[in-house]
């Protein structure tokens, strides 16, 4: 039997990342800013915030990363252990390696990294939202994962989706094990759940 979901996904995840590679270093950083000053109510009160490494057009996160660390807040980037993710912090004079699929990580001791659990705010990766808060990622799974325990709790960390807000559709087409956001935040608004 076909899974017309999964094609669904597929199909979604395959146009959104088209669209979003097509964004210049301009739009990029326009969308940045501009998602800083939308994501700024949530980051006064915290004193870790993780996040990624923009690629392949997704927004970037630098300015918001900028601003935490002028503001004492500790900034945090994926470390992939296995089929799941810790976080390690970084700062402007961290050292990075480059690992799987091409993805940077701050070379840092592993004591120094936090669980999913420990963590106060999450800037996720996204490919696609929709406006019940849920999303597409990558196809990994990694997220989904790592924040399992979030379906039967309550935050923290809280999950914000990190997007364009080109990257909204009608329906993401939820599976049962996808860890839905809190609020997905963008370069025009804010959605909450």
């Amino acid at each position: 039997m076909v899974d017309n979901n999964k094609q669904k996904r597929d199909e979604i995840r395959a146009t959104i990342k088209q669209q979003r590679k097509a964004l210049n270093d301009n739009e990029l950083q326009v969308a940045a800013t501009a998602l800083l000053s939308n994501c700024s109510p949530y980051l006064s009160n915290v004193k870790t915030v993780a996040g990624y490494q923009a690629m392949l057009g997704e927004i970037p996160l630098n300015p918001i990363f900028q601003h935490c660390q002028q503001h004492g807040i500790t900034t945090l980037l994926p470390i992939m252990c296995g089929e799941s993710l810790m976080f390690a912090p970084f700062d402007a004079t961290t050292t990075f390696i480059t690992k799987k699929y091409g993805i940077r990580e701050p070379d840092i001791d592993k004591s120094e990294w936090l669980s999913p659990r420990e963590l106060e705010l999450v800037l996720v990766p996204l490919v696609a939202f929709d406006k019940t808060c849920n999303r597409i990622g990558m196809g990994g799974g990694f997220y989904d994962r790592s924040f399992e325990f979030r379906q039967s709790s309550a935050a923290p960390p809280l999950l914000i989706g990190a997007a364009h807000a080109l990257q909204e559709v009608d329906e993401v087409h939820a599976q049962s094990w996808d860890v839905s956001l809190d609020f997905v935040a963008t370069d025009m608004h804010v959605l909450s759940k």
